[in-house]
């Protein structure tokens, strides 16, 4: 299947699930800018693909948006209260990707360089398959941004992404997160 297919297929996985598009219309209200990223998507489309049902609700729920110019983290708490109020049964994990530099550092302890788009802090994330956001725009149309690509999502494919994370941490990802416990049919690729 090419590349193209996999983002028509991954808008039809989305909109087929009531809780997660209910979450998506909310969060365009509040705050249209923000995304939907990460282990929401992920797990998503892997339990599809694993014919598993997949329970949104009292899981966590990542969302990340892009403003330079936000200031004492207001608009994060901001979208991290309503989302709270509206949806109490999810974790939510709101994270302004202009501003991880001011605090993440590296498992040597090393600062990060700022990031210069949303595009660029997902093309950072530890898996290829993670790397990946979802919004609402006009119409109800959905924006997609994955730097690796759907492929590796689609087909199932752990792939670590060295640009930030060791080895080591992509190994102690896999085995925190249950990935193959959870989907027997993912594999581990180079």
């Amino acid at each position: 299947m090419c590349e193209t297919n996999f983002y028509q297929e991954l808008k039809q996985i989305v909109f087929a699930k009531q809780a997660l598009i209910q979450r998506l219309i909310y969060l365009k209200q509040i705050y249209a800018e923000a995304y939907l990223s990460a282990g929401v998507i992920r797990n998503l489309v892997w339990s599809s693909l694993h014919q598993q049902q997949y329970q949104i609700e009292n899981t966590e729920i990542d969302v990340i948006f892009f403003d330079e110019n936000e200031q004492n983290q207001h608009i994060t708490q901001e979208i991290y209260e309503k989302l709270t109020q509206k949806f109490p049964e999810n974790d939510w994990d709101v994270v302004n990707q202009a501003l991880v530099h001011t605090w993440y550092t590296t498992e040597k302890n090393q600062a990060i360089s700022a990031y210069l788009s949303l595009y660029e802090a997902l093309s950072t994330w530890p898996e290829t398959a993670t790397a990946i956001a979802v919004r609402l725009i006009e119409h109800d149309e959905m924006e997609i941004i994955a730097p690796f690509g759907l492929s590796d999502l689609f087909g199932l494919k752990l792939r670590w992404n060295d640009r930030l994370v060791s080895r080591d941490v992509f190994i102690q990802r896999l085995h925190s997160k249950r990935f193959l416990q959870r989907w027997e049919k993912l594999q581990i690729v180079d």
